[in-house]
């Protein structure tokens, strides 16, 4: 819609988590060499937490492309899911028949695959749960008991469990406390700061094939961050919309009163506005005016 305008191969702020726009704010580039030094050395349990929206599935995206096409992977992102689900999800993904079998003989047909794996000399398959948090307690522990799959010091399977901190909550329960204790690495993901969030909004128009990254101005990007916290998933939501107003009123560049106005598109103004907040149809005016023939002269905001 507004590419055109502003001269963008794709939409720079789109939400659905992509690893061309990662960017590696100092949090994201020692959680991703976190969770690399944890699969390359064999540790078994990885866990990476951080607040909603900070970008945990898109880095896991990206350190799923930058593994070795020898590694088998299982992406499990339905976590509302009992002991059995979670084991048929686990062979399905491995592409092993599991529709008549029970837990009993799943966990075997696993055990097999793996130990097969091993004896080729092959990396053990690598299970990634994104909203591990809202894992049930006795999957959480059916995943431990995965990790007993082990030949001498070698790890037959291994594990990350990526979610918010409540999964960090959670695991300091005294019924979880042996999965706890098995982490080998913790990684966490924090809110950008304002210089980061500055440089996030350029990277991510540089990706997206821009001509000139500095379309928001100064002023609209200290706007942008102390609207979001630094929270990339909200960075995204309010500089899309930003874009869209000066799109609607014909202007090349965002300055701080379009972020404004779109802050309260999105209603980020009230007090406690949700972090995912959900965005709003922009209201008509300018070039939309002219584009659907629809008068908003007098209308109240």
């Amino acid at each position: 819609m507004y590419e055109v305008l502003f001269g963008l191969e794709v939409r720079p702020f789109a939400v659905t988590p992509d690893p061309r726009f990662l960017y590696s704010s100092r949090s994201h580039r020692e959680a991703l060499a976190s969770l690399v030094y944890g699969v390359k050395e064999r540790r078994g349990f990885i866990r990476l937490v951080g607040e909603v929206g900070t970008g945990k599935t898109t880095l896991l995206r990206a350190l799923l492309e930058g593994l070795d096409v020898s590694v088998r992977t299982v992406l499990i992102t339905h976590t509302t899911i009992d002991r059995e689900e979670l084991l048929r999800m686990i062979l399905n993904e491995l592409e092993m028949p599991s529709d008549h079998l029970n837990r009993v003989q799943m966990i075997q047909s696993l055990h097999d695959l793996v130990l097969l794996q091993f004896q080729a000399r092959l990396p053990p398959p690598l299970i990634i749960v994104d909203e591990a948090q809202n894992l049930a307690d006795d999957v959480l522990e059916e995943i431990r008991l995965l990790t007993n799959l082990e030949m001498g010091d070698s790890k037959l399977v291994q594990v990350i469990l990526a979610g918010q901190p409540e999964l960090e909550r959670k695991l300091e329960k005294p019924n979880l406390r042996q999965l706890g204790q098995r982490i080998a690495v913790r990684a966490r993901l924090e809110p950008l700061s304002a210089d980061e969030t500055a440089a996030y909004v350029r990277h991510r128009l540089r990706v997206a094939g821009a001509s000139d990254v500095d379309l928001f101005s100064n002023a609209a990007l200290a706007t942008v961050w102390r609207r979001t916290a630094g929270l990339p998933r909200l960075i995204n939501i309010l500089c899309e919309q930003s874009l869209v107003n000066a799109f609607g009123a014909n202007k090349k560049r965002v300055d701080e009163s379009l972020v404004d106005e779109a802050v309260r598109d999105l209603g980020l103004d009230r007090p406690g506005a949700p972090a995912t907040t959900g965005r709003r149809a922009p209201k008509p005016r300018g070039r939309w005016s002219a584009l659907f023939g629809i008068s908003v002269r007098g209308e109240g905001r």
